[in-house]
């Protein structure tokens, strides 16, 4: 995988930079400190994959931008961890979302891995915060949540939860392949570019 960091913090980006180039899959690493530098950067239209923290200027029109235009997955890396600001990255289009004050080597080649086989990862807390976002009378909005069937609803609830599809399809007494048949289709009814994105979605709109 070729793969580009855009930070501005000039040692954490090379930090990022020693342990990704340390990673067998990746063939080559290339990095910017801003915007406009990373967009003037050729290694970032040839990049499969992007970490960047959104928090720099330009940087939330940025994850859904670079999507467009190279066709690279985005991974975040930010200290900024709110509920809108997470929703608002996957909904742009982001893989997934790490906490850059937990980050480690192992973590961030897990994050990599994941994001080559086209899953999206998303730190276990940050599900939790996701998943208590609801309303401002602290109630899930019923009336859209009949865009789901039940075993949707079931099954994107387990997987947002943290399960695997294994545990997932032994909780629900599915086949894996139904899990994952049933994930596509919500992916897809969501209109998601990945099952991150498609929970970020669904705990928006009162799904589950």
């Amino acid at each position: 995988m070729k793969l580009f960091v855009l930070d501005t913090h000039t040692i954490y980006r090379r930090g990022l930079v020693a342990c990704l180039d340390l990673l067998r899959e990746v063939e080559s690493v290339a990095d910017a400190e801003s915007v406009r530098d990373a967009w003037e950067h050729p290694a970032l239209f040839a990049a499969d994959l992007v970490l960047m923290d959104p928090s720099l200027p330009g940087g939330e029109d940025f994850v859904g931008a670079v999507r467009e235009a190279t066709g690279a997955r985005v991974i975040v890396c930010s200290s900024d961890t709110g509920q809108e600001t997470v929703l608002r990255a996957l909904q742009a289009g982001a893989l997934g979302y790490l906490r850059k004050d937990e980050l480690t080597p192992g973590s961030l080649a897990a994050a990599v891995t994941a994001a080559a086989n086209g899953t999206g990862v998303l730190a276990g807390d940050l599900l939790g915060s996701l998943l208590s976002h609801v309303d401002g009378n602290g109630r899930h909005e019923p009336a859209v949540a009949a865009r789901l069937t039940d075993r949707e609803q079931q099954v994107l609830s387990l997987i947002a939860a943290g399960h695997p599809t294994r545990e997932v399809a032994v909780e629900l007494s599915y086949s894996e392949r139904t899990v994952k048949n049933v994930l596509h289709d919500v992916v897809t009814k969501l209109n998601a570019r990945s099952r991150s994105q498609a929970v970020a979605s669904a705990v928006r709109e009162g799904l589950i």
